[in-house]
């Protein structure tokens, strides 16, 4: 189940980043909005990655 989960991220960083260089070569004005909603995608994965398991180990969720 969390394999898949991660797999699922992986899955949307790559689309993600498809749009990123989509954005770069044919959109250069919306560069800038599209990085700032990047950066705060990745704030979010280090949210999630890290933050989330001590979460869990302090409430111990199963």
């Amino acid at each position: 189940m969390l394999k898949d989960f991660h797999f699922f991220l992986y899955l949307v960083l790559l689309v993600l980043a498809g749009f990123f260089f989509f954005f770069f070569f044919y959109f250069n004005f919306f560069l800038y909005i599209f990085l700032i909603l990047f950066l705060l995608f990745l704030l979010f994965l280090l949210m999630l990655f890290f933050f989330f398991p001590f979460l869990s180990f302090y409430f111990n969720f199963n």
